[in-house]
């Protein structure tokens, strides 16, 4: 098992634009290039391996005292991590602005210090960070006193005090909504949850006196009736948090995870009500949002909100059978994973290409849907989505079938028992379809119907050995319905 290393999982984790930062602020002629070779090192290795270190590096002073080398280095990257996200970021700024605060303010120039006062100020303001706004009016209050005196600055100290008293409520109502929001789940289960609804903190908005405050009222309200299975009230709160939301386009760009949350609640509620015509023009909303908020194009964050919609969207297609779209949607997503090949988490490519698969066996298009089944088989994806992995198994046995490759499906059967054997146990839905596939491999055409009776019989008498989730997946009941 490797060494686990906090610089090299740290460098591990940058991002192709984050590593070029930080070589340009690493470059320079008094820098020492020995941090730059260390990192570039780390870098290329695929698992931590100190042995290598000093081996690349023998005869280099810094290797004497290598973890005070390493130490440094990971300050170096954190330093120009904060720089790179810093424009970005309300959070950074301020912190940046608060430590310019106090050493102004430590060196008496206290005109200089009101200025950054000023700007974090609004920055807070705007941002409705109370907490940093704390924080600011503390120290606007300082710089008055020392400039003017408690006595000629005391109408301004005093509207200061009133200004942190309103920030103290206003963060007690946010901890009285986090309060509702971690503790609603122990009321899921119990006649009390309808109570929630009538708390003061959730009759109105009033209450509400925050950004974060009036995100949790909606998002509670929601929850709520929809434990409640009261889908209308809970339509209704997601629609207010969304039109709320959207009034707040700065909260937006700062963090978009907040409103795509709320775009997922509700592409969720319409699978469930059945109302899938509405859902894609939600996913092209959630998929515009990297543009809309300026997200870098390869950003971890943006990466997950496309592979999402499009996974969700090809879900759509398949589910309501409209196999047409779906078909029409896939060349779009194949350029796509083509595109950013080097940012795709590899379970998506199983999903993608099992989506692909089965879009097209549905519609008929046997020999391009076992060109993608075998992307997936023959990757030997070790250890990622085996649920996936094991659907497209069969998937693979009854393209077969349907291509009439019989002797291609007795060995085709002797792999899908071997991975699911190493997988782990078998289920009984799986031993059945094995045994079945092994005997119709075996058998003449003019056995196959009564091969097939059987095979119903078994997996969906009285206690069916397959459920409607599995059946969303690969619709064993409908293709062996077809060949009775």
């Amino acid at each position: 098992m490797a060494k686990f290393d906090a610089l090299f999982s740290l460098i591990k984790s940058l991002s192709k634009s984050e590593k070029r930062y930080f070589n340009l602020e690493s470059q320079g002629p008094n820098k020492d290039q020995n941090y730059r070779l260390l990192f570039e090192a780390l870098d290329e290795m695929e698992v931590y391996d100190e042995q290598l270190i000093h081996a690349k590096f023998q005869g280099k002073a810094f290797l004497d005292q290598l973890h005070v080398t390493k130490n440094y280095l990971r300050k170096m990257i954190l330093k120009s991590l904060r720089n790179y996200y810093a424009k970005d970021s309300s959070d950074l700024k301020l912190h940046i602005l608060l430590q310019d605060i106090e050493i102004l303010f430590k060196k008496d120039l206290y005109e200089l210090c009101l200025k950054s006062i000023k700007s974090a100020e609004q920055i807070a303001t705007k941002y409705d960070n109370q907490l940093a706004l704390l924080e600011v009016l503390g120290w606007k209050r300082r710089v008055q006193l020392l400039r003017k005196g408690a006595l000629d600055s005391r109408d301004e100290i005093n509207g200061l005090l009133e200004q942190e008293k309103a920030l103290i409520q206003c963060l007690e109502h946010l901890n009285g909504y986090w309060s509702l929001t971690i503790n609603q789940s122990r009321r899921f289960s119990s006649p009390s949850l309808s109570d929630v609804l009538h708390h003061p903190y959730l009759k109105d908005d009033r209450n509400a006196t925050s950004h974060r405050s009036k995100v949790l009222y909606y998002h509670l309200r929601y929850t709520s009736h929809t434990v409640l299975g009261e889908s209308g009230k809970s339509e209704q709160a997601l629609d207010q948090l969304l039109v709320y939301l959207n009034t707040q386009e700065w909260h937006i760009k700062e963090d978009p995870s907040t409103y795509v949350t709320a775009l997922n609640n509700k592409i969720g509620l319409l699978l469930n009500l059945k109302r899938l015509e509405e859902i894609p023009p939600l996913l092209k909303e959630i998929r515009d949002l990297p543009k809309r908020c300026d997200l870098k194009n390869k950003d971890r964050t943006t990466m997950k909100l496309w592979l999402r919609t499009y996974n969700v969207e090809l879900e759509i297609y398949r589910d309501s059978g409209r196999f047409v779209e779906g078909l029409e949607l896939i060349p779009k997503v194949r350029l796509f994973l083509e595109e950013y090949v080097d940012h795709i988490p590899k379970e998506y490519y199983v999903m993608f290409y099992y989506q692909f698969a089965y879009l097209q066996f549905m519609s008929g298009a046997y020999t391009q849907a076992l060109r993608d089944i075998n992307k997936i088989l023959i990757q030997r994806y070790s250890g990622i989505r085996n649920d996936i992995i094991g659907y497209a198994q069969f998937l693979n046995l009854i393209i077969h079938y349907e291509l009439g490759n019989i002797t291609v499906l007795k060995y085709a059967v002797n792999a899908s028992r071997r991975f699911l054997n190493k997988r782990g146990k078998v289920q009984s839905f799986e031993k059945v379809l094995l045994n079945f596939f092994s005997k119709i491999s075996m058998k003449p055409a003019s056995a196959h119907k009564s091969l097939f009776r059987s095979l119903q019989n078994k997996l969906f008498a009285e206690s069916p050995l397959l459920d409607d989730n599995q059946l969303d997946y690969l619709d064993f009941k409908i293709w062996i319905q077809s060949k009775r």
